[in-house]
Order: structure tokens, then C-alpha cells, then sequence
């Protein structure tokens, strides 16, 4: 009954799509700003290839310990790929996804292709098949202190670790982590600037005019969390939280795109990065090559 309601769920938002007629060449049109160049940023195609590769070296990892180990499928990267770290919402995205919450809601998690295998193990070996993958609690484990930030410790026995040294080399998980602490400062910079809060508020006026009392871009989608939770499982409930899913993100793209909210973003954006001391990209150059690294050996083809 439940995957009989997500794939209403999903034929409804799809359908969507046909009533949107020119928002496809809008959204292209639409600035989408990432920090940092989107260097931190996949796309489902990459995201894809990355995962299967990691997958693979895992695998290998866990035979030569003696373990068996099925490749996990890739999840959800098309969504994921789309997302913006702004919030913000292309037109052909609202007019066949909404805010993606009814078809997420409802989409039941892939099964792990290790639960039977682990479920026919003693709870001793499951906890030392689960050390092998994941690290040990007093194995050995690397400490990042990030800029500005808390320190992380990553355990660097485990199979999953060896499986991204292998993939993306050893100075990707402190590269990374520093620059995904960068990014969300720039992020939070970008959305504090007067330029987007302007825009904001012409946001905000918009949705008044359209019958949506909201005062900030959180609320449509607290009131679309809140309409799923008291709403009704059936079809014709679930039709009738999809329709207005589709009706609110509509016109939430619409107001966003009169605001000028994605321009408006860029253009903060590239300011509040502009002011970046050059000690705190100091290893996105490195960076950026391991990333390509990984791609290429993930068999990705360079973009032209």
C-alpha cells in the first residue's frame, strides 16, 4: 500500500511539469551561486560515480580483512544534487518536485545489502564486521581542527577511510572539512547581507499578495512539514498534500524570481567572498586537483 501511495505521489508531482510550460528555459536563465566556485559541489552523475568507487575500494577493503561486503546502491543524488545551499527555488524544480517533501516523505529508505548477511552473525562478529567497516572506538583516528570551528576526529583504520584515501587522497578529509566549515560560514554571510534581506522582504510582500502570510522563506516549508504530519496517508489525502505542495512551491518560485532572490544572492555572495583572507582558501587549489583526481579515476570524463 505504501509504495501504491508514493508512486501516486510521484506521477502527481511529476505531472506538474506539463502544466509549467517555459519554466525549464527560466530556471537555465536563473543564477544557481555555490561557495567557493562550487568546488564543494557534485553532480548526480559525479556524486554517482564517486559513490560506486568508494563502494568498490570498500569492498576490496573488507576482503582482504576476511569480511564480506556488498556494495551499497547509490541513493538520491539527483535531489541532493539540486538543492541549494540558499534555499533557493528554480520554477521547473517547484512545478515538478514542489519542496520534494511528499514524494521524500513517503519514499521508503533502500534495504542494506549487508542486513542478512549481518543478521546471520553472532553479535561478537557483527561488532568486529562493523570495526572493520567503520573504524574501532579505540583505534586510530585523525584529529582536524578546523579555523573558526570545532575539531573533528575521523577514524582512519576503518575500511570506509582507507576507501576515500584511495579514491580522493590523503589530504582530502582535512581539505574538506575545512572547506565545508568555510562554506557554511560563507553561506550564513551571504544570506545575512543586506542585499538578500532586501530581497527577502520583496519575497515576503509577494507571497502576501499571493495569500501567504509568512514572514520568512523557512515558513512555506514548516507549513508544508506540518500539512504531511496532520494530514491524511490515503490516496486522496496524499493527492491532496501533493496538490498543495505544487501550489505553494509555485508561487514561492514565482515570488522568488520577482525578488530577484538568486541575483540578489550572487551578487552578495561573490562581495562577502571577496573579503576572504587568502590564508583561509589556502588549500583550495589542492583541493580542487584531488577533487578532479577522484573524478577522473572514478571514470567521470573531464567537462569541456
Amino acid at each position: 500500500m505504501r509504495h501504491l501511495l508514493w508512486s501516486a505521489a510521484a506521477a502527481l508531482l511529476v505531472a506538474g511539469c506539463s502544466q509549467a510550460p517555459g519554466h525549464e528555459a527560466a530556471a537555465k536563465a536563473q543564477p544557481d551561486p555555490r561557495p567557493l566556485g562550487g568546488s564543494l559541489h557534485f553532480t548526480a552523475a559525479e556524486s554517482a560515480a564517486l559513490h560506486r568507487a568508494e563502494e568498490r575500494e570498500v569492498q576490496k577493503c573488507m576482503r582482504s580483512r576476511g569480511f564480506g561486503y556488498s556494495e551499497v546502491p547509490v541513493g538520491d543524488v539527483q535531489r541532493e544534487a539540486a538543492t541549494s545551499p540558499y534555499g533557493l527555488l528554480p520554477r521547473s524544480r517547484a512545478a515538478q518536485d514542489g519542496y520534494g517533501l511528499t514524494v521524500q516523505r513517503l519514499k521508503t529508505p533502500p534495504a542494506d545489502p549487508n542486513a542478512q548477511r549481518l543478521s546471520a552473525l553472532s553479535e561478537r562478529e557483527r561488532g568486529v564486521w562493523e570495526a572493520a567497516l567503520k573504524g574501532a572506538e579505540n583505534g586510530p583516528r585523525q584529529v582536524i581542527e578546523l579555523p573558526e570551528g570545532p575539531s573533528l576526529s575521523i577514524p582512519t583504520g576503518s575500511c570506509a577511510s582507507v576507501a576515500r584515501q584511495k579514491v580522493y587522497g590523503t589530504s582530502w578529509e582535512r581539505n574538506h572539512f575545512t572547506l565545508q566549515n568555510l562554506s557554511n560560514s560563507i553561506v550564513e554571510d551571504t544570506l545575512d547581507h543586506p542585499l538578500v534581506k532586501a530581497a527577502e522582504r520583496k519575497w515576503v510582500v509577494c507571497m502576501r499578495h499571493e495569500g501567504f502570510p509568512y514572514q520568512d522563506r523557512e515558513d512555506p516549508l514548516r507549513a508544508m512539514r506540518r500539512h504531511l504530519d496532520s494530514g491524511k496517508s490515503d490516496a486522496a489525502g496524499l493527492r491532496a498534500t501533493g496538490e498543495e505542495e505544487l501550489r505553494i512551491a509555485r508561487r514561492d518560485a514565482a515570488c522568488q524570481a520577482e525578488a530577484d532572490l538568486a541575483e540578489q544572492v550572487a551578487r552578495a555572495q561573490k562581495l562577502v567572498e571577496s573579503a576572504l583572507s587568502p590564508a583561509r582558501t589556502s588549500v583550495l587549489k589542492d583541493f580542487r586537483a584531488a577533487r578532479q583526481a577522484a573524478l577522473t579515476g572514478a571514470g567521470v570524463p573531464l567537462a569541456r
